[in-house]
């Protein structure tokens, strides 16, 4: 960990993700994930419920393919359309 990544409770680590940056790292600590560890603990759907609840008017299911796909390391617009679906799916069950 750099000694950036130290002082600011390792965002920055957080934020190079793929498909994350600075809002959605911010976001994202804000409801308890603060590493992409703690991104890849708790997955992408309690990530997103987590933001959802937490941000109802900004949180879109685009953030969801892109958590998944900061999880998994592929850009978010590759994921099939059987992927988003059973998201989609796993998500509503959450919510």
């Amino acid at each position: 960990m750099t000694r950036e990544a130290a002082v600011n409770g390792g965002s920055d680590e957080l934020e190079r993700m793929r498909n994350l940056g600075r809002v959605s790292a911010a976001r994202l600590r804000s409801v308890g994930i603060a590493s992409p560890e703690d991104l890849r603990g708790v997955g992408a759907i309690e990530a997103y419920t987590r933001l959802k609840r937490a941000f109802p008017a900004v949180t879109r299911e685009t953030t969801l393919y892109a958590l998944h796909g900061a999880v998994t390391g592929v850009p978010w617009y590759t994921l099939s359309d059987e992927i988003k679906a059973a998201l989609r799916d796993a998500a509503a069950r959450r919510l």
